[in-house]
């Protein structure tokens, strides 16, 4: 971080009078002003405090902190500061504070009540600027929802972004992303060559969001707020109490790159602490053609053919890991194999280990079926108030982590599938045991996901890969091997489609700097079905992702010719690399106003070619070379390499 922008960040959450605001007290006159830009360094007050005239650097931010109270904002004026805090009084109901670690750049907010309250979220607010920028990242909840850039554009109304912040179950993943981005942004574009990044570093207790908007129409100034909360959490807090909202890591500065990768690097993830790190693999999942229909049989043909399509190209890679998707179970919340299964999951298991396969299987842990026979018999392990209503599957439960019977169920059902020697586990639908009810203990829904994650990590061990699917980003980090970084790939009623591929690069590259802290799984590549460049394109979205390479068609009815219009040794390789490609167009030149729907687009697709989504065009692989991607449906020229439309050129970053 350059000096100019660390003190635009050191000296913005502690500005004075000077800078016109009347509702901030200055610091004592022992502290000495000093200038934002061009300074040689940092001056600092015997007390810690520091103050500064106006910034007239070309980014930075300045905020004020507030606090979510019987559904109003609280805060933000009439402050003082108080030590090393920035104290604004919350009524009659205690006093809110914002600190800034200038040595971490990390910015962070704190409640003190004065009388017994229910603390429904905490929030940091402000102003910021960032010369030239266009357009910002709006990041949605979970592996599936839409996530992208989106032009910059005026503040929503209050109660669109509480609208918002209150859909965290299924029907969030649909989104417009205009109202506020989960978990991180980033801000840039234009001619100002500034970027500046936003983003919580935990998920401890709250739902955690950032806020951007124009002040004006073609103006640099933005409007910013960092959020712990406001999604349906209560937390109840006694007088002489207090409550931390999230910490949020804020930087400003000319690479955009090195400063998303240096959030990302504050962030807890479990491929730290794995003494063994984490080796992406490659395989055969059941689900993307076969769906719930899957059976003993079509697992044990496709087994063999997956091993003679991609022997050839992995030569190098883990023996192929063979994945049950659903399908497999008695029901959603009764994690018994039914009667497709005759030799049951551990005997499968056991057939195809001697073939030199290790085993993989699917479950929802947190997802009880109301008619299943764990909702009958234990209503008391079920959490009351959520729920969510799956299409196909009917209404479905949310299993209470804070109940120590149904801990201890949910621990046995993971031991049990590890002792069936399934060493992969994709735990899906996660977002719904974050979702917000009453527990047998009075926590928010985000430590009863963390709960529920780290009974599955105990109960499966270090040594089993856990992918999560339907998750929450940075709740999963400290637990997991690998994530979904986007929607699925193929949907059961339409099946592929050229606008699902577009929507999972769209992710990807909206995600990318998570996925050096987790194995992003970016979904296989879909052989079936789609023209060559289509087919061809769509390999290269799990190549770029780096997170793992596996097939799911059919490959018992799959014309075996169209095996290497999506799967290659060199695309094999980058998949199972455990490196994810980084795409260089951050912000696109076009920004959309709004994150468009593969739904959408797939039925539009059906008489209107094109699309309205913009991912990323081109990526920088781990060696350098350049993949140049037209999402288009005309051909174009990057940097001088003609692309014909929805296909793939692959260089040195000048041809």
């Amino acid at each position: 971080m350059s000096k100019r922008a660390a003190l635009s960040l050191f000296c913005s959450l502690w500005l004075a009078s000077a800078c016109g605001d009347d509702d901030v007290t200055p610091p004592p006159s022992s502290v000495r002003p000093l200038a934002c830009a061009g300074s040689a360094g940092v001056e600092r007050a015997a007390n810690g405090i520091l103050r500064a005239d106006c910034p007239s650097a070309r980014s930075g931010v300045r905020l004020r902190p507030y606090v979510k109270l019987d559904g109003a904002w609280l805060g933000g004026a009439s402050c003082t500061v108080t030590g090393d805090a920035l104290a604004c009084p919350a009524g009659d109901a205690g006093t809110v504070e914002a600190r800034l670690d200038d040595a971490t750049n990390t910015f962070s907010v704190r409640f003190h009540a004065t009388r017994a309250v229910v603390v429904e979220g905490l929030a940091l607010e402000g102003e910021a600027r960032v010369e030239g920028a266009t357009s910002w990242l709006s990041n949605g909840y979970q592996s599936w929802s839409q996530s992208g850039m989106l032009a910059l554009a005026a503040r929503l109304p209050e109660a669109d972004v509480a609208t918002a912040l209150a859909q965290t179950g299924d029907g969030e993943v649909l989104r417009d992303g205009t109202a506020m981005s989960w978990s991180f942004t980033h801000v840039g574009g234009g001619g100002g060559g500034t970027t500046l990044v936003a983003g919580a570093l935990t998920t401890a207790r709250w739902k955690p969001w950032v806020e951007i908007a124009r002040q004006a129409a073609g103006s640099d100034e933005l409007v910013v707020r960092l959020g712990s909360g406001g999604a349906g959490e209560r937390v109840s807090v006694a007088a002489g109490e207090s409550v931390d909202g999230e910490p949020f890591y804020v930087d400003t500065g000319s690479d955009g790159e090195a400063l998303l990768r240096a959030y990302a690097s504050r962030l807890e993830a479990w491929r730290d602490a794995d003494p063994t790190p984490s080796v992406a693999e490659a395989g055969w999942n059941s689900w993307y053609e076969l769906w719930s229909d899957v059976d003993e049989g079509a697992v044990r043909a496709n087994a063999a053919q997956a091993r003679a399509v991609l022997g050839p190209t992995a030569p190098s890679t883990p023996p192929l890991r063979i994945v049950v998707d659903d399908g497999w179970e008695s029901a959603w919340g009764d994690w018994t194999p039914n009667d497709k299964f005759p030799l049951g999951l551990d005997g499968l298991a056991t057939e195809l280990a001697v073939q030199g396969h290790t085993m993989g299987v699917w479950l929802a842990p947190f997802c009880v079926a109301e008619g299943s026979e764990t909702a009958r018999l234990h209503p008391d392990w079920l959490v009351v108030g959520a729920s969510y209503n799956h299409a196909i599957e009917g209404v479905q439960r949310v299993l209470d982590v804070t109940n120590p019977a149904a801990a201890a169920h949910l621990a046995e059902v993971i031991r049990t599938l590890v002792g069936w020697g399934y060493t992969l586990l994709k735990i899906d639908f996660l977002f719904a045991g974050s979702l917000e009810g009453t527990r047998a203990r009075d926590v928010t829904g985000m430590q009863a996901l963390h709960e529920g994650l780290q009974i599955i990590r105990d109960a499966a061990g270090p040594d089993v890969t856990l992918v999560t699917v339907g998750a929450p980003d940075l709740a999963i980090l400290p637990y997991a091997d690998g994530w979904r970084v986007g929607t699925d790939i193929a949907v059961e009623p339409f099946g592929p489609s050229w606008p699902f591929l577009v929507t999972q690069a769209r992710n990807l590259g909206a995600r990318w700097p998570l996925c050096e802290r987790v194995l992003c799984d970016a979904d296989p590549p879909i052989l079936r079905v789609l023209p060559e460049t289509e087919v061809n394109t769509g390999g290269w979205i799990p190549a770029l992702a780096g997170g793992g390479l596996f097939l799911s068609d059919d490959l018992r009815t799959l014309d075996l010719a169209r095996v290497p219009w999506g799967v290659d040794a060199e695309r094999v390789s980058l998949g199972v690399s455990g490196h994810p490609a980084v795409p260089l167009d951050l912000y696109p030149t076009m920004p959309p106003s709004t994150l468009a729907s593969a739904f959408g687009e797939h039925l539009l697709g059906r008489r209107l070619m094109g699309t309205k989504q913009v991912p990323p065009t081109r990526w920088r692989l781990p060696d350098g070379r350049v993949v140049r991607t037209n999402w288009s449906d005309t051909a174009t020229t990057m940097d001088g390499v003609a692309v014909p439309a929805r296909s793939v050129r692959v260089g040195a970053a000048g041809t």
